[in-house]
C-alpha cells in the first residue's frame, strides 16, 4: 500500500457530497502494544485510550490528509465522531437495577476543537504526559533524560523514524468530546497521522481529583 503522499491532481467536484466521500473511506482498526502506552496507563491516573486506524488509498482523502486540510472534508465530524471510533471508546454505565456495562461512547455538546502540533515536539509533548501525570501527578519517576528517550523511541516506533512534515501530522485538544472523557480536570487527547503507515493514532487521556 502506498503511503500518503502530496498530489498536484485532484477532481474537486467529490467534495460536495462528503457523505459519498467519507462512505468510500475506508479504515481498519488496529491494537498494537507499545511500551510507552503500557508506561502510560501504569503510571498515570485515570484512563487511557490508544487505538490505531489504518486508512485504504482514497484520492480525496490523501490529497487533504497530505497538506493539513483534513477539516475542509470535516474530519471531525465524520471520522472522529463516527460510530466507527466512538465506538472502539468503553464507557462504564450504572443501570437503573444496580447492575454496570461498559457501552460504545456517544457524542456530547462539546465538540473536537484541534490544534496543530509541529511534528519536532510531539516527542516532547508524550514526555511531558508521562513526566507530569494526572490530576495526582505520576508515579513514574525517572530522570526527565529517560522520559524523553522513551518517548523519542515511540515516536520512532510510530513514525518509522520520519519526523519530516511531509510524513507526520499531529493535532492535540485539551477539551472532552465524547462521553468516555470525565470533562472535568484533564481531558487531552493526540490525534498522530503517519503518512508512511497510512495510520491515524487517537491517544486520550482523562482524569480527575
Amino acid at each position: 500500500m502506498k503511503p500518503i503522499e502530496v498530489r498536484d491532481n485532484f477532481n474537486f467536484h467529490d467534495i460536495y457530497n462528503l457523505d459519498k466521500v467519507w462512505t468510500d473511506i475506508k479504515f481498519t482498526v488496529i491494537d498494537k502494544e507499545f511500551e510507552f502506552i503500557t508506561l502510560l496507563k501504569e503510571n498515570l491516573g485515570g484512563n487511557i485510550f490508544f487505538k490505531g486506524f489504518k486508512f485504504q488509498e482514497n484520492d480525496t482523502f490523501d490529497w487533504y490528509c497530505s497538506r493539513g486540510r483534513l477539516e475542509e472534508i470535516k474530519f471531525n465530524e465524520y471520522f472522529l465522531l463516527s460510530k466507527a471510533v466512538l465506538s472502539q471508546f468503553d464507557v462504564l454505565v450504572h443501570n437503573s437495577n444496580g447492575t454496570e456495562e461498559f457501552v460504545p461512547a456517544w457524542a456530547i455538546e462539546k465538540k473536537p476543537e484541534l490544534i496543530w502540533v509541529n511534528e519536532f515536539t510531539i516527542d516532547g509533548e508524550f514526555a511531558s504526559i508521562l513526566y507530569h501525570g494526572g490530576a495526582y501527578g505520576s508515579k513514574f519517576n525517572r530522570q526527565v533524560r529517560e522520559i524523553k528517550r522513551l518517548a523519542q523511541k515511540f515516536c520512532y516506533e510510530l513514525f518509522e523514524e520520519e519526523y519530516k512534515y511531509e510524513f507526520v501530522r499531529c493535532y492535540k485538544s485539551a477539551k472532552a468530546w465524547n462521553s468516555w472523557f470525565i470533562d472535568f480536570i484533564i481531558d487531552d487527547t493526540f490525534i498522530v497521522i503517519c503518512m508512511k503507515t497510512r495510520t491515524i493514532w487517537i491517544l486520550a487521556h482523562t482524569d480527575a481529583d
